[in-house]
């Protein structure tokens, strides 16, 4: 049996700004940029991903009175 070991984003920005940073301001600076910059990168990839492969446009909701009409 395997298991996937993996680590989160979250984590791995922590151990960079903790590496490259000198003092405790330094460091919420950097973790704080790094967040921006992945959240940056998540948001324009799933913007990409919307434009290669669109998703069908939801049918409006039937109300009382367009159920009324059809019957």
């Amino acid at each position: 049996m395997s298991s996937d070991l993996s680590v989160s984003p979250i984590v791995m920005i922590n151990r960079i700004a903790a590496r490259e940073a000198a003092s405790g301001d330094v460091h919420l600076a950097k973790v704080a940029e790094l967040r921006m910059r992945l959240a940056t990168a998540e948001s324009a990839q799933q913007a990409r991903a919307a434009l290669l492969d669109p998703s069908p446009a939801l049918p409006p909701a039937l109300t009382g009175a367009d159920v009324d009409r059809l019957v």
